[in-house]
């Protein structure tokens, strides 16, 4: 079994554990180790293959889960990060931040042409079986070597995604090390919800205000395109709300507001009820919706079909009908599986961390990424995080080996 000793060893060649590579190379003989053929194949995924790597407006309230792990990160900026590796980016209107070449390979050949340039070394085709401390050195062990180490990075990420070489395992690293792990679930995902509620809208979209119902309670809106899908409800706006849903399937609803730029519907429907007067109802809402969409709203009369003449509907039909329009409820019945999953949300506690993203459990390993207990709302937040997370724990355990 071939042995190979180095100052790093980081488990994991994503966006944490490339961007920690990249920190600790300067200093420090460092090794990636890579379950995957080559590194970072989950990175252009990301943003459709264009990367959204950060955004302009980054702050706590952007992320769910510990997010006092952020307080424990070094001062970053994503765009100086990449720009010093010869990466120009630009900004779009909402704050996305993007690589000039809206190409995420763009993005991973800097992360790796940097990393090799200042030394790093990349083991690919090698998933860890098994870590350990043997005095104050670290035993990684792979199918085929042992590599040793005086650090540990652990970047090997969440659940999400488990083609990209993410599937969980690195939850069970950090629990040999002396971590625990909370309840992990898929997150920035589709929601699951009554397929009959569905079924007729399948592959349809609409523009709407998405809110989370929490035991009646509104707790989360976000405005953007919903996508109906088999049984499930997705798109951007819907994702975010799966950050917080995750923990109360069962008790949690989804209300569409599929109108949300017009204040008075009422008046809107009315106005369009008087012009359609001699069509039949299930033409009402066409001027607003999709044919199917609308169909649907109208089911909310039972004694009201789509042959009926508008001219029979009177106000309280119509009030009727924008209510649903204004909320048209979903109960969330479950969550997508992790394949359909862009991240998970759970992992390593803060209360497990300290300064630098050091582990209290084991001196000499670091954490960083998907494997903490943190995730965004989509935007660049997350790839923020690995960026951040990343270059704070290869710059900490840089200082670790060094003495500082």
């Amino acid at each position: 079994m071939e042995e190979q000793i180095f100052d790093i060893a980081i488990i994991g060649g994503g966006a944490s554990g490339l961007s920690a590579a990249v920190s600790a190379a300067k200093s420090a003989k460092v090794a990636v180790i890579e379950r995957l053929p080559r590194v970072g194949k989950k990175i252009l995924s990301t943003g459709n293959g264009r990367c959204n790597l950060s955004n302009a407006d980054i702050d706590k309230t952007c992320y769910y889960g510990d997010t006092e792990l952020i307080d424990m990160t070094r001062a970053f900026d994503a765009k100086e990060f990449f720009e010093q590796m010869g990466l120009v980016t630009k900004t779009d209107k909402s704050g996305r931040i993007y690589p000039y070449s809206m190409t995420a390979s763009s993005v991973l050949d800097a992360l790796r042409y940097t990393a090799d340039s200042l030394g790093a070394k990349f083991i690919c085709d090698s998933k860890v079986e098994k870590i350990y401390k043997s005095g104050d050195i670290f035993v990684i062990r792979t199918a085929d070597r042992e590599i040793k180490s005086r650090a540990v990075v652990l970047a090997a990420g969440g659940s999400a995604a488990p083609s990209m070489g993410t599937d969980g395992s690195g939850f069970a690293l950090a629990r040999s090390l002396g971590h625990s792990v909370t309840k992990t679930y898929p997150a920035l995902a589709p929601l699951r919800t009554d397929i009959k509620l569905v079924k007729a809208l399948k592959g349809l979209r609409v523009y709407a205000a998405a809110s989370l119902i929490i035991d009646g309670k509104k707790t989360l809106t976000r405005t953007g395109e919903v996508q109906f899908a088999d049984g499930a409800l997705s798109g951007i706006c819907i994702f975010d709300l799966s950050l917080l849903a995750a923990e109360y399937v069962g008790r949690c609803s989804v209300s569409l507001d599929l109108a949300p730029d017009i204040d008075d519907i009422f008046s809107a429907v009315s106005d369009m009820a008087k012009r359609r007067a001699a069509l039949p109802c299930g033409e009402l809402l066409t001027g607003l919706f999709h044919k199917r969409i609308g169909q649907q709203i109208m089911r909310a009369l039972p004694d009201i079909t789509d042959s009926t003449p508008i001219s029979a509907l009177n106000n309280r039909h119509i009030s009727k009908l924008c209510s649903v329009i204004k909320d048209m409820r979903f109960p969330i019945t479950g969550l997508s599986d992790y394949s359909l999953a862009q991240a998970s949300l759970g992992g390593v506690p803060a209360n497990e961390i300290g300064a630098g993203l050091s582990s209290k459990k084991a001196e000499g390993l670091f954490l960083c990424g998907e494997v903490l207990n943190i995730c965004g709302f989509c935007g660049g937040y997350n790839l923020d995080w690995a960026w951040r997370s990343g270059c704070t724990a290869g710059f900490s355990a840089a200082e670790y080996v060094m003495g500082i």
